[in-house]
């Protein structure tokens, strides 16, 4: 009788730790590090998406999106949500994510099912393009046969890149050292969103557009896996962004 009524404790305890492990979220309260708070990771080196002024503030299109669609969120019992900005490299955000550091990625991710994370809905349509001196006598995809493009790590970008016959590709820093790198011929190319690279043309006379895209691409918001309730509310979130035209009023604020 002793020894049956410790195999039925020893069963009931692992029972219950079972159940402990196995308790599942009820709402995004469950799934946040915080409750009331979506605390976000971005990379602020992607103007006019995500940058700083001269302030150290951070400023652009994905800042502003994320504070309106987390206004939309709210607790369960009715408080609203608010934003709190991690700054890190890009190539870092997905493993914040994982290792539980931040709720979600907010830094013009394009949609790639090799990242391990899940995706929103679609906020923005994009295209990835490439931008060099004028007078490097680069013109098409082709003329890269050799040269050395620069790209973020782990982006779209860089892996369409990757792909031209003849290229050498690298990620040296953010976007705006490897622009300074490409404007001092220290690398031919540089790959990034189309709005991206006419940012920079429009400040720099020395740079140019290709004609020729590289890739057309979503942006989307990247959430943990496992976290849904945080991905419904996003994407209904996103749903109302849309549709209300918030959307095209920060388009053309930032000149998207």
């Amino acid at each position: 009788m002793k020894k049956l009524l410790s195999l039925l404790l020893i069963f009931a305890f692992i029972l219950n730790g079972c159940s402990a492990n196995e308790k599942t979220a009820q709402s995004i309260d469950d799934e946040v590090l915080e409750k009331g708070k979506l605390v976000v990771g971005i990379s602020a080196d992607y103007p006019p998406f995500e940058s700083l002024d001269l302030n150290n503030n951070l400023v652009g299109y994905d800042v502003d999106m994320a504070n309106a669609l987390v206004s939309k969120i709210t607790t369960a019992d009715g408080q609203t949500y608010v934003t709190e900005f991690v700054q890190m490299d890009f190539s870092t955000i997905i493993s914040a994510l994982q290792t539980g550091q931040v709720d979600v990625g907010i830094a013009a991710f394009s949609y790639d099912p090799k990242r391990q994370c899940l995706f929103t809905d679609p906020y923005y349509l994009s295209a990835q393009v490439i931008c060099v001196l004028k007078d490097s006598g680069i013109n098409t995809l082709d003329d890269l046969n050799g040269k050395t493009v620069a790209a973020g790590e782990g982006t779209v970008g860089y892996e369409a890149a990757s792909q031209i016959s003849g290229v050498t590709m690298t990620s040296p820093g953010d976007y705006l050292q490897q622009f300074e790198m490409l404007k001092s011929n220290q690398i031919d190319a540089v790959v990034c969103d189309q709005k991206v690279a006419e940012g920079f043309v429009s400040t720099n006379s020395s740079l140019k557009v290709l004609d020729e895209k590289l890739a057309e691409d979503n942006l989307c918001i990247t959430v943990k896996e496992g976290n849904t309730y945080i991905l419904e509310a996003l994407n209904t979130a996103i749903k109302s962004f849309v549709e209300n035209g918030e959307s095209d009023a920060l388009k053309e604020k930032w000149g998207l």
